[in-house]
């Protein structure tokens, strides 16, 4: 089978895992060639280098005999291989390097996802570990090589079967997903209500998707609460810290050893989680309070590194956080020198010593005579350094501007629910079409506008009329406006439906907006069956009385694979088609042309001889055409033979030409005729005799009616000298000549009288 355009061209991991399933140890080779560098870098991360190739080659072996059970990854294949190093790597431990026989290798096999590390517990047990455990393996599968390892999507591209635009497509959709899927396990760990309420709506206040009321309570429940604010901070920038979250979790200590080594720096993972806690602590006061959260992260991932490393003692810069005032909630009183209790007002004119609080606070085991001198050595407020009698105000916090992708936001969908059938509209008041509706679900109270466009390929065009219910459309533009953005109405759309074309000339796309929330959503119109007025047209040929030349002509388009001509016709016509013509080619007996070129059909000259004058069923002719899905037929009746009082001459010769005295001679003379064929139709009556022409070129049959002939000649040349003898004179029909002369699509009929009523013979 043909690859597609703009897809690769090998296997995937997913199809080579199912052929392995089916017995196919080729593609059990494959898979080791793609990945076994990755499992011995993890091997060497445990084990001697000596040893690593050993310890890679009975992963690869556990991991086979997985996939002939039935059980494995099913795209993940990278993931799983790595966890089963680790695995093995500890089985080995635990059973002392001894060799144990077995007849049931059940109780010894199981999932590496099972497997017990207690390293690397807490990592496990964290909300972006369970996060990602919950997608879909496919996305964990590009999350795992684009976001931990590191690889460009044109690497990743045929693991996963897909176009290099199709990974990042799929990586970008992922992270979203990652990032609700955090959310919902930080969900499950909160336990006050105010806790549950501002949690539920972080997702929607990172997307900028809440009132102005609900933000201002978020707000400010995230200034007073430590834990809520680190969940925000860690939903933002989740992905930030995936390799230093995810390496742990699922292979120990020496996944960050692993990362390390494929990068080339040992500690470069550290060095990056330090970067992110700087980044957190360095802005504002609530970021400092949320960086508690994040900083466990990363004190975990420099103790895996120092396992790893032998290094004792962990980075300076996270050593110690920074020992001003970051704990401090926005919007609090700062914090006065402690022999000053926060009660005390402004000094006045009392002196300081007259305080009695003042004694307890410093020394009560002084002897006494230092006790006048004690308000000399406590500081006292004086009025340049009063407490502050105002709040300080709290800072805004800026109003995020990341586009967020919301892939709820718009949805196409058929009338009927969906599917390939097509819907076609025939109401009276939408043009017949195939319809769809597109449906835009934004956040609660959303006071955003919400604006749509429409993008469609060159077989579609603008499916809206006017401004339906609901909306502003701007055909030009290509776009429409909700007219109520918290609960847009739903936009039917309806195109003519496409005859042929590729699926992208036949797919139209949706992209919604509104506020920082963006989405985009994809539908291929089928191609249906249709008449097309203007694909085949029967033209008039050259001028030609005698035959009726017709010129059949199809309609150019790109895109076409096949152009089919069916011809029919009455009794009284014959095949109309030479043999080979240009550009088509053509049968007599299916009575059917095919165009050489699909997408431009050559003229096809169609040559009919003029039918005698009979029924008009028997002088039609039809052309049925077909283009791929797109047909037009077109009928008409050809003219019988016309009339042409010109055409037929009976002459009498003079003495001095007739050809013989004995009999009478009448030269029967067709105009217009030479070299054309020319058929003669003789009768006479009864006191007459027809006697045989011997004329050079013609042909004379006569009938079972005694008294009637036909003549004819394919090549015109001379008029033919017919001879007549007659028994009696007289004028009556008895002694009438009557010639009917036809020639192509004319004809004439002339009558004279033998002998003559003149003297002449």
């Amino acid at each position: 089978m043909d690859t597609p355009p703009g897809q690769p061209d090998v296997a995937g991991d997913a199809e080579l895992i199912a052929r392995v399933r089916n017995g196919d140890l080729e593609a059990y080779g494959e898979l080791y060639a793609r990945h076994h560098h990755a499992a011995e870098r993890m091997a060497r991360q445990l084990v001697p280098a000596n040893d690593a190739d050993d310890l890679a080659s009975d992963a690869f072996a556990k991991v086979l005999d997985a996939l002939r059970a039935g059980g494995g990854p099913d795209i993940s294949f990278r993931a799983y291989l790595l966890t089963t190093v680790r695995r093995v790597h500890v089985d080995r431990i635990r059973s002392g390097k001894k060799v144990q026989s077995t007849d049931d290798i059940a109780s010894y096999e199981r999932e590496p996802e099972t497997f017990d590390d207690p390293t690397v517990t807490g990592f496990e047990s964290g909300a972006a570990a369970k996060a990602f455990a919950s997608l879909p393996e496919r996305w964990q599968a590009v999350l795992w090589h684009t976001e931990v390892e590191g690889e460009k999507p044109a690497a990743i591209a045929p693991l996963l079967g897909l176009t290099a635009n199709g990974v990042s497509a799929l990586a970008y959709r992922a992270r979203e997903g990652l990032r609700q899927a955090y959310l919902q396990q930080h969900l499950a760990d909160v336990a006050g209500d105010r806790c549950r309420w501002t949690t539920e709506r972080l997702g929607a206040y990172v997307r900028g998707g809440l009132t102005k009321r609900e933000n201002r309570n978020v707000r400010e429940h995230l200034d007073d609460c430590a834990k809520c604010t680190a969940v925000y901070l860690e939903l933002v920038e989740v992905n930030s810290a995936l390799p230093a979250l995810l390496a742990p979790a699922l292979l120990g200590t020496a996944g960050l050893g692993y990362l390390a080594a494929a990068s080339g720096a040992k500690v470069g993972l550290v060095g990056f989680v330090v970067t992110g806690w700087k980044k957190a602590t360095e802005n504002s006061t609530r970021t400092a309070v949320g960086a508690g959260a994040v900083v466990v992260v990363a004190i975990a991932a420099v103790l895996a590194a120092m396992a790893l490393t032998g290094n004792d003692k962990p980075q300076a810069a996270i050593e110690k956080p920074p020992t001003q005032q970051p704990t401090q909630p926005p919007g609090q009183k700062p914090t006065v020198p402690p022999v000053v209790p926060p009660s005390v007002k402004p000094p006045s004119t009392q002196p300081s010593a007259s305080n009695p609080t003042t004694a307890p606070t410093t020394a009560p085991t002084t002897a006494p005579t230092t006790a006048p001198t004690q308000p000399s050595a406590t500081p006292t407020p004086t009025a340049t350094t009063p407490v502050p009698t105002t709040p300080t105000p709290t800072p805004t916090t800026p109003t995020p501007t990341t586009p967020v992708l919301d892939e709820a936001l718009v949805t196409i969908s058929m009338p009927s629910g969906g599917g390939s059938p097509a819907n076609r509209e025939t109401t009276a008041s939408a043009a017949s079409g195939i319809r769809f509706v597109i449906t835009i679900k934004t956040p609660a109270a959303n006071a955003n506008p919400v604006v749509i466009g429409l993008k469609y390929g060159a077989e579609l065009d603008w499916p809206l009329t006017g401004n339906p219910p609901g909306w502003t459309c701007n055909a030009s533009a290509g776009t429409c406006t909700a007219s109520n953005p918290a609960a847009p109405s739903a936009l039917p759309v309806t195109f003519t439906g496409p005859t042929g074309g590729t699926a992208a000339d036949r797919t139209f796309t949706v992209s919604a907006k509104t506020g920082r929330l963006y989405d985009d959503d994809s539908a291929t119109v089928a191609a249906q069956p249709s008449t097309d007025e203007n694909l085949l047209k029967i033209l008039d040929g050259k001028a030609d009385p005698d035959v009726h030349h017709r010129i059949i002509t199809v309609a150019p388009r790109t895109d076409r694979s096949k152009v089919t001509l069916k011809l029919s016709y009455g009794s009284e016509l014959e095949w109309p088609i030479a043999a080979n013509p240009a550009g088509w080619k053509c049968s007599s007996s299916t009575k059917t042309c095919t165009a050489s070129n699909p997408d431009r059909p050559a003229s096809l000259p169609a040559n009919f001889d003029v039918p005698d004058d009979s029924s008009n069923a028997a002088r039609t002719f039809t052309v049925a055409a077909t283009a791929d899905l797109v047909s037009d037929t077109d009928s008409e009746v050809l003219p019988a033979v016309q009339q042409d009082e010109s055409l037929l001459q009976i002459l009498t010769p003079t003495p001095q030409t007739d050809p013989n005295p004995f009999v009478y001679n009448r030269f029967l003379q067709v105009n217009g005729a030479s070299g054309r064929k020319v058929t003669l139709d003789i009768s006479w009556g009864r006191n007459l005799v027809f006697l045989p022409p011997w004329a050079k070129g013609w042909t004379c049959d006569r009938t079972s009616d005694i008294r009637r002939a036909t003549c004819w000649t394919n090549n015109y040349t001379k008029p033919l000298n017919s001879e007549w003898n007659a028994w009696l004179p007289g004028t009556g029909s008895n002694n009438a000549l009557t010639v009917h002369a036809r020639v192509g699509g004319r004809e004439d009929t002339d009558s004279v009288q033998i002998p003559p009523t003149s003297s002449r013979r």
